[in-house]
């Protein structure tokens, strides 16, 4: 009879296992790596860029979800970020610490590159278009590599064809990392920043800078002296607030774990509100959706948050994989995006593997 239970408990599991990954429209793993980023397009597809075998790697899907291109770099590496139009394709990542800035022809045939050394890590970047065929890109060392060696940010102005560069840099003598950045429509630039002095605990703030790049203001996020805090990913709505998510360290009877955090500020720095979120946990991704949901993608097990924008409050809560623990897990997210028909983008790496998917929207 205890056999027999066993068996009917084990069934049900395994069921409740197929259900959650038949929820999926789609998924898509590409070989060894992490898609490190992802976009929607204006022909209803996505692009995805990241690390893959090792090299920096690009891929555009079309609206059914077909690969229209694909190239990887010859560089050790990874592409953090991407833009492109009808003439090429800019990706921009890193390689031997350095920021590595390309521009690949519609047939993937790479037509220029550079590599800038700002005498800093860098392992991460983003990319903004800001018009005339001019680009941005803002490097630093990632929120997960605190270190003790000096850091800083890089922004680097640059056009399409790759003869005009322009490069501006702020360094500190202590850990400053810039995990994530968001533009609005008139150019100002906004950072989830990380911040730690030698002697103590990760401090988490949210900087803007105008386009002209001077800092206006930078807020802390309720930091703890005695716990340590970073941010990791930020957004930007319609009406000028502001989303900043990360991670925070958190006390209990079992000792000190990690939390991800939703932080929402005013467009001039003010806190509106803050909420703790999923245990052994930090937010990696955070956007709208389509009717103005705000959602917080955790890093382990792709767990998915909603919140009302105007309080913080809970508005519901989707586990992506049914069974996995985020205590224990290989299923990490990088980030998330809204597509054309309100359903949920999703990118990182599932069992080491550039794993893509799509998820049924609420």
């Amino acid at each position: 009879m205890k056999k027999l239970t066993q068996f009917f408990i084990l069934v049900i599991l395994l069921s409740s296992c197929r259900k959650s990954e038949s929820e999926f429209i789609w998924e898509k793993s590409l070989g060894s790596g992490i898609a490190m980023f992802l976009a929607t397009t204006a022909d209803s597809g996505f692009i995805s860029c990241g690390e893959k075998e090792g090299s920096p790697y690009f891929v555009r899907f079309s609206k059914t979800k077909k690969v229209i291109i694909d190239f990887k770099d010859e560089n050790a590496g990874s592409f953090s970020s991407a833009w492109f139009d009808s003439k090429s394709y800019i990706a921009i990542g890193c390689s031997e610490n350095k920021l590595l800035l390309t521009r690949y022809s519609t047939e993937g045939l790479r037509l220029w590159e550079k590599l800038i050394d700002p005498g800093f890590e860098v392992s991460t970047a983003k990319l903004f278009w800001t018009g005339g065929g001019n680009l941005l890109a803002i490097a630093s060392v990632s929120a997960e590599s605190i270190m003790s060696e000096a850091s800083g940010l890089l922004f680097v102005a640059f056009d399409t064809t790759g003869r005009s560069f322009s490069e501006s840099s702020i360094t500190d003598p202590s850990f400053l990392s810039a995990n994530d950045a968001c533009m609005d429509n008139n150019g100002n630039i906004f950072l989830a920043l990380t911040r730690k002095e030698q002697a103590g605990k990760s401090k988490a703030s949210v900087a803007r800078f105008n386009s002209n790049l001077q800092k206006i203001w930078e807020t802390n996020l309720f930091n703890n002296p005695e716990f340590g805090k970073s941010g990791t990913a930020i957004s930007i709505d319609r009406m000028g607030d502001i989303y900043v998510a990360g991670k925070t360290e958190i006390s209990s009877d079992d000792g000190v774990y990690y939390n991800s955090f939703l932080t929402s500020l005013t467009g001039t720095g003010t806190i509106r509100w803050s909420k703790y979120l999923e245990k052994s946990n930090a937010g990696s991704a955070v956007t709208l959706s389509n009717n103005n949901e705000l959602l917080m993608l955790n890093r382990n097990c792709f767990i998915i948050n909603l919140l009302d924008t105007s309080t913080g409050a809970d508005a519901g809560r989707i586990r992506t994989f049914e069974l996995c623990d985020s205590y224990n897990t290989d299923a990490l997210s990088t980030g998330i995006a809204i597509n054309y028909d309100s359903n949920y983008l999703l990118s990182g790496t599932r069992g080491g593997s550039y794993y893509l998917a799509l998820k049924p929207g609420q």
